[in-house]
């Protein structure tokens, strides 16, 4: 059983969307093995005192502090400009975490350092004397933007930043025994950005068996979509799907609803087509995805892989993507998710699962044969082999 120091970019619980549910899940899978020690920043949405004793239940010894959100204006934002790291990152470094992290990194003998997310890595980057682990690097979106750039002056400025980025990653990865990444497209990313990387494939996976039992049944014209939409990728999904896909959708099925669950941004105006409702947060979806006809991910762009497209699929509902949206997933039972990416084609894929009863009872069959390979009980053996190999000295394969 190793001493672990864990330093997270996000408050782990409740599992309630993507990035929450992957910590939730390895933090219950290393706390069964290993002695946690667990440093979080805390995102504006946590709900810290709701779930601290959860969290502290956990581990050996727990230390919150409030992420700071990236401020463009800020001084040390602007300073940022002149500085080898991403001016993001040196804008939300807070200074009494990495003073906590080098007393408990000085008092304590640890066998492993596990840092959860880019951020996270700058406080425990310079420690030594145990190995380090790098969770969850994502770099899908970087070239995402330089590629969807809408004129000369944005694609110079974002290259720019993606060229940044990769320098400092190729750095930032020396200090490293190992890094993880969700998807194989993401692998071959990092090993471009650093060939010397050490990179590990643990994909993102779900628990099925909390998709078990009896939920709803599906309700005819019906879609879902559950990202929230105060993250801008979400944000951008939603409004080309309001302009470039609905209204054919609503043309050819005039009954058809859409739902969009989760935290409405404050200040933020959304498209508001006839069929259209914003849940707002809910504290399960999954009743809400059961209902659902279909779920669509409508994404253009992003990394790692979507655990709101295997959740639907675990619950029976089957999913149309575009090819981003479906990014980084590979089944070995094809069927359940449908890839679409010109509007035109996407329109014709909702339409079509609508108005075939059977057909969507094909592809939910389909859907739940899927997603059996993205069960967390088999991917967290992977991790906990990562571990293991790190702790030991072993060169990640």
């Amino acid at each position: 059983m190793a001493r672990i120091l864990w330093v997270m970019g996000w408050f782990p619980l409740p599992p309630d969307k993507g990035v929450r549910i992957r910590l939730a899940q390895i933090l219950d899978t290393l706390a069964a093995h290993h002695r946690l020690t667990l440093i979080v920043l805390a995102d504006p949405e946590a709900e810290v005192e709701r779930y601290r004793s959860d969290l502290a239940a956990r581990c050996e010894a727990l230390y919150v502090f409030p992420r700071r959100e990236f401020l463009p204006t800020r001084w040390r934002a602007l300073w940022g400009f002149l500085s080898p790291t991403p001016r993001w990152l040196v804008d939300t470094m807070l200074p009494e975490v990495q003073r906590l992290v080098r007393r408990l990194a000085r008092e304590q003998a640890f066998d492993l350092i596990l840092a959860s997310q880019l951020p996270s890595a700058l406080y425990v980057r310079s420690l030594t004397g145990a190995p380090k682990i790098l969770d969850e690097v994502e770099s899908g979106l970087f070239v995402d933007q330089v590629r969807r750039a809408s004129n000369p002056a944005a694609r110079l400025r974002r290259w720019l930043t993606w060229w940044k980025y990769a320098r400092f990653m190729r750095r930032l990865l020396t200090d490293f025994a190992a890094c993880t990444v969700v998807s194989e497209p993401e692998a071959r990313l990092v090993q471009r950005i650093a060939p010397e990387a050490r990179v590990a494939v643990i994909p993102n996976g779900i628990d099925l068996g909390r998709y078990a039992g009896t939920w709803p049944e599906p309700e005819l014209d019906t879609l879902i979509f559950t990202g929230s939409p105060t993250y801008w990728v979400n944000r951008d999904a939603l409004e080309w799907f309001a302009a470039a896909i609905w209204p054919e959708i609503r043309r050819r099925r005039p009954r058809a609803r859409f739902w969009a669950t989760g935290r409405l941004p404050a200040e933020t105006a959304l498209p508001q087509p006839p069929g259209w409702i914003y849940t707002g947060y809910v504290d399960d979806v999954r009743p809400w995805v059961a209902r659902s006809w279909a779920l669509v991910a409508p994404l253009r762009f992003g990394g790692g892989t979507r655990l709101k497209i295997l959740e639907a699929m675990a619950l029976g509902t089957p999913v149309i993507a575009t090819p981003k949206g479906a990014e980084g997933l590979t089944f070995r039972h094809l069927g359940g998710l449908v890839e679409a990416e010109a509007p035109g084609a996407f329109a014709d894929a909702v339409v079509r699962l609508l108005s075939d009863p059977e057909e969507r009872r094909r592809r939910s069959r389909l859907a739940r044969a899927a997603v059996q390979d993205y069960d967390w009980v088999r991917i967290q053996e992977q991790y906990l082999a990562l571990i293991d190999q790190v702790l030991h000295g072993h060169r990640v394969a």
